[in-house]
């Protein structure tokens, strides 16, 4: 017959062990738990953080060799198309039958000939009704924006038409017409601005047009 002091003495022993088992469970459990509720963090995406080169224009702006420049709101973006870097339209105002075009080009550090070459070949895409020498009879102006120096020249007359030529000329005449071309000596060479339409037309998208190339930004 057994010792009950031998016999209550096992059951103690057997009864600490079970506990301290249950108690180390309860404690792998909490800490499992606990690593379930707070991950490790993921590593960084690295489209989360730019590196210091990239340039975001401002919503809705425009970068053209170097030249950043927003366009107004209310014209139409057409994106760009061939030689043209952008293109937008405004138009037609009440009376005209076309609206008016903003057509962007770069052509390089060469600028294509130079500025006063292509001033030069946008107006000699206009003709006088009374023959009169185009070039001589167009207006002419400068401006600087934000150092770069700025060239304006502009006319009333009879347009031809590009067709598919990138600078525009060779095409269909259209009598009362209005063509103002803008250049801006950017860092990257030349950015030119053409605008062209019916007079009226022309005429009410000009002044956001000279506000957009005065206030561009290289």
């Amino acid at each position: 017959m057994r010792n009950p002091k031998n016999t209550a003495r096992s059951l103690f022993a057997v009864g600490c062990a079970l506990s301290i088992l249950i108690l180390h469970a309860g404690c792998d459990g909490k800490d499992q738990e606990t690593a379930a509720h707070h991950p490790a963090p993921a590593a960084a995406d690295a489209h989360d953080h730019p590196t210091a080169s990239t340039h975001t224009p401002a919503t809705g702006g425009a970068i053209i060799a170097g030249v950043t420049f927003t366009p107004p709101v209310a014209w139409e973006d057409l994106g760009p198309e061939g030689m043209r870097q952008a293109q937008y339209r405004s138009g037609p105002v009440e009376g005209d039958g076309a609206p008016a075009e903003v057509n962007v080009f770069n052509f390089g550090p060469a600028s294509g000939g130079g500025v006063d070459a292509n001033l030069q070949r946008w107006i000699g895409q206009m003709t006088l009704p009374d023959g009169a020498d185009p070039l001589a009879a167009a207006t002419r102006s400068e401006f600087t924006a934000d150092g770069m120096a700025g060239h304006v020249i502009s006319l009333d007359g009879s347009y031809k038409s590009g067709g598919m030529r990138p600078m525009g000329g060779g095409g269909e005449l259209m009598a009362g017409y209005r063509l103002v071309g803008v250049v801006l000596e950017g860092p990257q060479g030349g950015v030119f601005f053409k605008l062209t339409g019916p007079k009226a037309s022309a005429a009410a998208m000009e002044g956001d047009l000279l506000a957009m190339v005065k206030g561009a930004r290289k």
